[in-house]
């Protein structure tokens, strides 16, 4: 199985998992699933040293290699924990959620 492969199963898998965490436990919940895809995204990218950057449904321009990867990756993980620790507050600051959670 190849890199490519495997990214589109997971990114599968994390879509499913957010509207089905949505949809059952509410929209905190789904952006805690949002954080930890971007938290595993960010160790892909960090241990793999690799970020592929392009247009979406082409193949990438180009590689993020070296440093660039490994600052790209740790700044998607941080993005990540972010939206584990404060998921009611990004769900209100992306407009997912109103009301009384966003006061």
């Amino acid at each position: 199985m190849t890199r490519e492969h495997l990214e589109k199963i997971a990114g599968g898998v994390f879509f499913v998992s957010f509207i089905a965490a949505h949809f059952l436990f509410g929209i905190s919940a789904a952006v805690k699933v949002l954080g930890l895809a971007c938290l595993v995204s960010g160790a892909i990218w960090s241990i793999g040293r690799s970020v592929p950057v392009g247009i979406e449904s082409r193949p990438p321009s180009f590689f993020l290699r070296g440093r660039g990867a490994l600052l790209a990756g740790l700044a998607m993980a941080s993005f990540g924990v972010l939206l584990l620790l404060y998921s009611s507050r990004a769900a209100c600051m992306l407009g997912w959620a109103t009301g009384a959670a966003c006061q």
